[in-house]
């Protein structure tokens, strides 16, 4: 059975053996054609470019985003008296002097729309409040050179003649300070402030401020000052920090925390953070509280307790001291748990700041403050 398989099997193949070669063959010349095809069109190329990479297909250029067009801000025309504009000779002429320079700066108002506008001209709160900060500030402060050019640009039309108005009156201050003081005319005779030319060299004649805000003369105690340090880049920026506790022993007290690069400027710059961080308390009796007051600060708690007439100050002395501003005669205080200087002084202001004086309870509550009977009876 194998040697007729065997057989079998070589008869086959001689029967196709010139099949095969004659497709061979044709398989081997359609390669060649094939390549030379590609040969010839490769060279035709070739001479075009030299690399038959295909090359990197470069991106689109990203165009700029076009800017916003802004738009002009022209100037508004000044104010119009009539149909066609007046001139500076027909104002004079037609109004006069006087009338014509106030037609002039209303026009400027109109123009500069700022601080000069009518609606800002009329004092509200936060004026009275810059210029309190100006009249308060040392020289070449913030607060001081905005003051200035505030005051300027009221008075001068430009800032060419707010410069020149400037620089004269820096000559007169100037001027006037190297004269003697014997030739002025107010120290001659007596003048409202009961200022006389006796009182001049005489430091232990006191004279009150008549123009004193608060109720009464302001005192302040330094509390504490330390010195304190910051680490930056550069190295270590080493500063000062105080803590100043002021009133006028009439109900109004205030604290303030400042930082400078020296003691005493710290201090000055405190003092200066208390007059304008002042609280004010209704006494009961002008000496002592309504009720039991407490107030907390981190990890203190003050409690300020209401006791008899005549009673004094019993407790923690810097509350003592601060109650002592505010003319808070009669009181026990009484402080828990982290007794720091800075939280000592917060937890106090809290703990007064919840005072409520009879008039406000009975407010709260709508009751009269005393029985119509009983004012009968006491002939009130």
């Amino acid at each position: 059975k194998m040697n007729l398989s065997r057989i079998l099997v070589n008869s086959e193949v001689s029967r196709l053996a010139p099949t095969l070669a004659l497709s061979r063959n044709t398989n081997k010349t359609l390669l060649n054609a094939t390549v030379a095809r590609f040969a010839s069109s490769s060279s035709s190329s070739s001479s075009s470019s030299k690399s038959f990479r295909p090359r990197r297909v470069t991106p689109t250029p990203l165009h700029e985003s076009p800017k916003p067009k802004y738009k002009s801000k022209k100037a508004k025309a000044p104010i119009v008296l009539t149909s066609k504009t007046v001139t500076t000779n027909t104002l004079d002429k037609t109004y006069g002097t006087d009338a014509a320079n106030t037609i002039r700066s209303l026009r400027r108002t109109k123009d500069r729309k700022g601080l000069l506008h009518p609606e800002t001209m009329v004092p509200n709160a936060e004026t009275v409040l810059n210029a309190a900060d100006y009249l308060s500030s040392d020289l070449g402060t913030i607060e001081d050179l905005v003051g200035e050019r505030r005051a300027l640009r009221m008075d001068a039309w430009d800032d060419k003649q707010a410069e020149e108005f400037s620089k004269e009156l820096d000559a007169l201050i100037a001027k006037e300070s190297e004269a003697p003081f014997d030739d002025l005319p107010w120290l001659q005779k007596e003048t409202g402030f009961g200022i006389t030319k006796a009182d001049v060299n005489d430091d232990e004649k006191d004279v009150d401020d008549p123009h004193q805000k608060a109720f009464g003369p302001w005192s302040e105690t330094i509390v504490r000052v330390d010195r304190v340090q910051k680490v930056q880049r550069g190295g270590t920026m080493v500063r000062y920090r105080a803590l100043v506790v002021g009133g006028n022993l009439n109900g109004c007290a205030g604290f303030g925390v400042a930082k400078a690069n020296a003691p005493n400027e710290a201090c000055a710059a405190a003092a200066r953070i208390a007059k304008r961080n002042i609280f004010f308390v209704d006494r009961y009796m002008n000496t002592g509280l309504t009720s039991d007051l407490a107030g907390k600060h981190n990890s203190c708690k003050v409690t300020l307790r209401s006791v008899n007439f005549n009673r004094g100050l019993h407790g923690h002395p810097l509350i003592l001291e601060i109650l002592k501003y505010f003319g808070i005669t009669d009181c026990t205080a009484k402080s828990h748990g982290n007794r720091n200087v800075y939280n000592v002084v917060y937890s106090t202001f809290k703990a007064i700041m919840t005072h409520e004086s009879l008039e406000e309870i009975a407010l709260k509550r709508g009751k009269r403050l005393l029985n119509l009977e009983r004012a009968k009876r006491l002939n009130i």
